[in-house]
């Protein structure tokens, strides 16, 4: 938990991580920004695409992060 009582979603020993599904990558953007503030390390996204058709989700969010040189760190999880 961090000091203002809200939680990430896993702690890494150099990033702080927001895992969340496709469809929410806009609101995965600024969970991970925030936690990484909170904490002082890396900000991360695992997206979890549950189907071929989420892949646009990833797209989505990549080019938010290279077009605004945000520091976030993507990974994704598919079946």
């Amino acid at each position: 938990m961090l000091p203002d009582r809200t939680r990430c979603d896993c702690l890494t020993r150099t990033h702080a991580i927001e895992f969340d599904f496709g469809n929410n990558w806009a609101e995965a953007i600024g969970q991970s920004l925030y936690y990484s503030i909170q904490t002082g390390k890396k900000a991360g996204i695992v997206l979890i695409l549950e189907k071929p058709s989420d892949y646009k989700y990833w797209v989505r969010l990549n080019t938010v992060i290279d077009r605004n040189n945000l520091k976030i760190d993507t990974w994704q999880v598919k079946p």
